[in-house]
């Protein structure tokens, strides 16, 4: 297979496993589980962002350098809005309380909001990445 069939088959996957955790974090939303929820709709958004690196040839190990990589190589060059930097930001907060805190925990209006700009960034990365995939 030719790089580019490579590149369009790795970003396909990555697509829909990134649709995969926005649906399973509708479904945390729905019963309940909003540390699970708002985690999910990071990892969503995680997902799309290593997608759009990987069109980059860049790769990364750590959670904060592929949200450093994608703000530097998308969001300063100005693809994608300004706001989706504090929006990721905000995820990536969310989700170390959902995974990883006991004493704090996610409210149902937050986790909502969360799937919310999830949707709203999942979306668009996966517009930019539609002329990578054909």
């Amino acid at each position: 297979m030719s790089d580019k069939g490579d590149l369009k088959l790795t970003l396909n996957t990555i697509i829909q496993k990134s649709h995969r955790a926005l649906e399973a974090a509708k479904i945390h939303l729905k019963n309940g589980d909003y540390d699970f929820a708002s985690s999910k709709a990071y990892y969503a958004v995680f997902y799309m962002m290593e997608a759009g690196l990987i069109t980059k040839k860049l790769s990364f190990s750590k959670h904060s350098a592929v949200i450093s990589a994608f703000n530097q190589y998308f969001i300063k060059q100005g693809i994608f809005p300004k706001e989706f930097s504090k929006k990721i930001g905000n995820l990536f907060k969310e989700r170390q309380i959902g995974d990883y805190e006991y004493e704090l925990a996610i409210a149902q209006e937050e986790a909502r909001e969360d799937i919310k700009n999830a949707n709203e960034i999942v979306k668009a990365i996966e517009e930019y990445l539609r002329d990578k995939v054909r």
